[in-house]
């Protein structure tokens, strides 16, 4: 593949991409509040199944093991385990397991106390947090379907995943290898 090739491959993937993440973001539209939350704990549901399923299918994790992980243990599996997988998916997994447990645990109640404290404003930038981080967990998961289905998801592209230590982005903690 020519380097003009590779760049269109790039370009083609990338607006694929986009449009995936649009196209999925679209069953937000006309949702309330509530229901948009619904929608994200859905889907990261979905996200953690999906990784689950590649734990028992692809490196023989048992169900019951798998039965009770989180986005946060399925990370340290990979640490723990020395599973080689695309930088990409460390990085999702790491940066959506925070949001997970802040919306799982936090959200609406922060939401609900500010609510009461500030009224219309607060309850705006609730939103705009939840549509934010809504985005984002579609886009990872987005990014994790393509990488699967081109085969390149477990892969090793040189990187070994490690525990997180600080509050440095994800893919610091990922040691070259190669």
């Amino acid at each position: 593949m020519n380097p003009q090739s590779a760049e269109e491959y790039n370009a083609e993937k990338q607006k694929e991409l986009w449009d995936r993440v649009g196209e999925e973001l679209k069953t937000h539209d006309g949702k309330n509040f509530l229901e948009r939350y619904a929608l994200y704990m859905l889907r990261m549901q979905m996200y953690e199944l999906s990784l689950k399923q590649d734990l028992q299918q692809l490196f023989g994790v048992s169900e019951e093991e798998t039965e009770r992980m989180n986005l946060s243990s399925i990370f340290r599996y990979y640490v723990d385990n020395d599973i080689r997988a695309h930088p990409i998916l460390y990085v999702n997994v790491v940066d959506i397991a925070k949001q997970r447990n802040v919306m799982a645990h936090e959200f609406l109640a922060v939401t609900g106390s500010l609510g009461d404290l500030a009224g219309e404003d607060a309850m705006r930038l609730s939103e705009k947090q939840l549509n934010r981080w809504v985005f984002e967990l579609e886009f990872a998961f987005q990014q994790y379907l393509m990488l699967k289905e081109t085969k390149i998801l477990y892969t090793d592209c040189g990187f070994k995943a490690q525990s997180p230590k600080s509050n440095k982005r994800p893919y610091i903690r990922c040691k070259r290898t190669a």
